[in-house]
């Protein structure tokens, strides 16, 4: 079953510390145009999946996002909840998390 969760929802477990893995999915060319990525994520290459599902804990909840919200994050959790994880797309992408103002932090 594909889940979502709300940038207010990430917000929020981002203000109160919760163990959440964040994963930026966003494809490289649109990774690269930005300069800043969500508070706590880790940009992972959305088409290499098979490489990094062994760094991730499967007891921590899994929240990707990419620019919209649409294939590229649902895609991911959906490969990932596939493998056992508790996985999460973020409703609206990273284009909504920019625009509410939501934590952001320089990439690098």
């Amino acid at each position: 079953m594909l889940r979502s969760i709300t940038s207010e929802q990430l917000e929020t477990l981002i203000q109160f510390q919760a163990d959440v893995q964040i994963l930026d999915v966003r494809k490289k060319p649109a990774f690269d145009d930005d300069n800043v990525i969500a508070e706590g994520a880790h940009w992972r290459d959305p088409t290499q999946l098979e490489d990094w599902f062994g760094a991730l804990d499967k007891a921590k909840p899994v929240i990707c996002y990419c620019v919209y919200g649409h294939q590229v994050s649902q895609d991911a959790s959906r490969a990932l909840s596939a493998r056992g994880f508790d996985a999460y797309y973020l409703r609206g992408g990273f284009d909504e998390w920019k625009h509410r103002s939501a934590p952001l932090m320089e990439k690098g």
